[in-house]
C-alpha cells in the first residue's frame, strides 16, 4: 500500500518557525493534504511530542516522534523513534548537549511549548537552532539501546548539510528536498541510499502535498512497518 508522508515539519516550539504551527494547525493542515505519515521534528527538543502524540489519535494518520539535530560537526540529522518512551528518554539527553546561552526573544520569538487546544503553556529559556556540543559519534552512542532511524538532513541545501560525511558515515537514509536534481543524486552517488522527501515546514502553507516522491510502500501504516521499511525490524 502506498502512504504519502511529510517527515520534517517545525513547531512553535523552533525558534524559525511561524506562530501559526501548532500542533492543531499541524495536523489539520497535513489532513487536508491528505498525508498518511506524520512527524514533527523541532530543533533540538521533544517537548512539544506528546501533545502532538495525543492529538494523533484523533486522525487516520501514523505519527512519529522524531527530531531534528544540530550536530557540534555543523550538519543536520534527523531522528525517529519507535516508542514515546524514547522519544522522551532522549529530550533528557539532549538536555545535557544544549548550551545554555542567553536567548534573544525579540530576535527569534518564543521557543512556545502549548497544550492541547494550543494555548501556550511554556516557553524554553535557551536557543534551540544552536549548534550542540554533540559529534555524530557520541550521538550514536547516546542511542545506543534506543529504537531509532537516523537520517541525514536536507543534503541537497548549501548550509547544514552533511554530505561530505555521507560516504564514510552512512546512517538509516537521506532526506533531500523536493527541488533535488538527478544530476545531484548521481554526482554524490545517492541512488543507493534510502530517500526520504520532505518539506522541512517552518510555515503552515509549507506542508507538503502528495507527490510521485514523497511516499512509502509499505504492508500497513504502522510504526513497525515504517521501521521495517528501513530494514529496522
Amino acid at each position: 500500500m502506498i502512504f504519502y508522508y511529510d517527515l520534517h515539519i517545525h513547531s512553535v516550539l523552533s525558534p524559525c518557525a511561524d506562530v501559526l504551527m501548532t500542533p492543531n494547525n499541524i495536523f489539520n493542515m497535513a489532513n487536508l493534504k491528505g498525508l498518511d505519515i506524520l512527524a514533527v521534528t523541532d530543533h533540538n527538543s521533544l517537548k512539544q511530542l506528546n501533545i502532538c502524540q495525543e492529538l494523533s489519535m484523533s486522525y487516520d494518520m501514523l505519527f512519529i516522534p522524531g527530531v531534528e539535530i544540530s550536530l557540534h560537526e555543523g550538519f543536520h540529522v534527523l531522528c525517529y523513534f519507535k516508542t514515546m518512551h524514547d522519544a522522551q528518554y532522549f529530550d533528557q539527553v539532549l538536555e545535557n548537549y544544549i548550551e545554555k546561552q542567553s536567548y534573544d526573544l525579540q530576535l527569534y520569538g518564543e521557543q512556545q511549548i502549548v497544550d492541547i487546544n494550543d494555548e501556550v503553556i511554556a516557553t524554553y529559556p535557551y536557543h534551540l537552532s544552536s549548534a550542540l556540543s554533540l559529534d555524530l559519534p557520541t550521538l550514536k552512542k547516546e542511542l545506543s539501546g534506543i529504537d531509532y532511524l537516523l537520517f541525514y538532513a536536507h543534503l541537497d541545501r548549501p548550509s547544514y548539510s552533511g554530505i561530505n560525511y555521507i560516504k564514510n558515515n552512512p546512517l538509516d537514509g537521506l532526506e533531500l528536498t523536493q527541488n533535488a536534481t538527478e544530476q545531484f543524486i548521481n554526482q554524490h552517488e545517492l541512488y543507493q541510499h534510502k530517500t526520504i522527501y520532505n518539506s522541512d515546514a517552518h510555515q503552515i502553507i509549507d506542508i507538503q502535498e502528495k507527490s510521485n516522491k514523497n511516499h512509502l510502500e509499505l504492508d500497513e501504516l504502522s510504526i513497525d512497518a515504517f521501521f521495517r521499511y528501513f530494514n529496522h525490524g
